[in-house]
């Protein structure tokens, strides 16, 4: 009779083990789906090859993050509107020769009226650019920045490469030292960038501001090679805006790295002190958790 009933037993317990199997299976993989975050989707593909894809995912998510706080690319709108305001207005002769008067610069000019000219060529495309580029170019790089880095650091950052790269460029030309860059003195004709230089500064901030290194590294290169194959004008005023638009995605860096560390030391002191606090006096530290509860 015990020989009999073992049998069954055995048959009970593997139909136990059948059945509990497929119940306990189901229950591991939402707990595996709530460990997903996004460092796990930023690390989800391994290698070199995929490390822009990784870097433009990462800008992905900082644009979405900045999206959800609120803020909006109105800047990279209305300098996308301006410039091409200005293009139709140029395109169909309305008030031609103010706007030329007002937003032309080059270096033959006085150093007065060219400063003056300056804010107003930021809106005329280059020449070698066609319009729809200038536009998508603005609207893209001045819009993202706006989103991740603030309106006014963006507005900062363009605004000096914009100066900064046109006066530099204007002293190369006048010294001596020009012919090194492959300046000749016919260029003091030659109109400025328009907006590449500001969206330069504005692209290369950002890309170091988001630890888009590679992405980074590439833009310095091609406007490098590009300055050193067809030298000129163009040239000078990228360098000199990607230059100053690194520097300022390093402060960025610098600077919020050590807002987190003082963020991150005072919420430590402030625990270490709510511990002591608690050691000494029991008491009032359960009455504190109590009125906090209630």
């Amino acid at each position: 009779m015990d020989h009999a009933g073992n049998p069954s037993d055995a048959g009970d317990t593997a139909a136990h083990e059948s059945t509990d199997t497929p119940r306990s299976a189901p229950m591991r993989q939402p707990n595996a789906a709530r460990h997903t975050s996004v460092e796990g989707l930023l690390t989800a593909q391994r290698g070199p090859r995929f490390a822009l894809s990784r870097e433009f995912v990462h800008l992905w998510l900082l644009a979405r993050y900045g999206w959800s706080r609120g803020a909006r690319p109105w800047l990279g709108i209305a300098t996308t509107f301006a410039t091409i305001l200005v293009a139709a207005f140029l395109h169909f002769h309305i008030l031609r020769p103010e706007l030329w008067q007002s937003g032309d610069v080059y270096a033959a000019l006085p150093i007065t009226g060219e400063l003056a000219r300056l804010p107003m060529s930021l809106f005329f495309p280059a020449a070698y650019l066609p319009l729809w580029a200038a536009c998508a170019q603005l609207l893209v790089v001045i819009g993202l920045g706006e989103i991740i880095l603030g309106r006014w650091l963006t507005i900062a950052v363009a605004l000096v490469a914009h100066f900064g790269s046109t006066l530099i460029a204007r002293v190369l030309l006048v010294t001596m030292h020009g012919h090194v860059l492959g300046l000749s003195p016919a260029l003091v004709h030659v109109l400025d960038t328009g907006p590449s230089a500001a969206t330069t500064a504005v692209g290369a901030c950002l890309l170091i501001a988001a630890r888009m290194n590679r992405s980074a590294a590439l833009l310095s290169l091609g406007l490098l090679i590009a300055a050193a194959v067809a030298p000129g004008l163009d040239g000078v005023e990228h360098t000199a805006a990607l230059v100053w638009g690194l520097l300022a995605g390093l402060l960025y860096v610098i600077v919020t790295v050590r807002s987190h560390d003082e963020v991150s030391a005072t919420a430590w002191r402030t625990r270490a002190v709510g511990i002591v606090r608690a050691f000494r006096s029991p008491r009032s530290a359960l009455a504190g958790l109590r009125d906090k509860v209630d």
